[in-house]
């Protein structure tokens, strides 16, 4: 899942200004494959295990010395619409676990900062990823 220019993400009591990427990864943890004695191609393939990464990338305009760390964990929410308005707007959330922070500085894109989470379901069998219509919220 790929939010563009989602503005502001809330992260526990902090809002993170000037977003401009979160991206939702969904990758097998565990992967389980059969084969029978007929040929060389798996004939079963399951994912009992995933795991929800999030990437949120954001401009950093100035000194932060504020920065989330690893461990650090909150309910993770974002707002996006297709077309920047009001119509579709839809309201993403997880709880989360901060495992990574990076920065970036370059001439083209100034200071870049990468938050890696992980998305934590609250009893393993739900998706840790509730989106929903966001109506008027904020």
């Amino acid at each position: 899942m790929l939010l563009l220019n989602p503005r502001r993400v809330r992260f526990g009591s902090e809002a993170w200004e000037d977003v401009t990427a979160m991206v939702i990864d969904r990758r097998a943890a565990r992967t389980v494959l059969e084969w029978s004695d007929e040929g060389p191609h798996a004939v079963l393939a399951d994912v009992p295990r995933q795991r929800v990464g999030i990437r949120v990338v954001q401009q950093v305009a100035r000194e932060d010395v504020s920065s989330p760390r690893p461990g650090d964990e909150a309910l993770l929410v974002a707002y996006t619409s297709p077309a920047g308005s009001e119509g579709g707007r839809r309201r993403v959330s997880c709880f989360a676990v901060v495992v990574g922070v990076s920065h970036e500085l370059s001439l083209s894109r100034g200071a870049v900062r990468t938050v890696e989470l992980v998305a934590v379901s609250a009893s393993g069998g739900a998706d840790p990823i509730v989106v929903e219509d966001a109506g008027a919220q904020s």
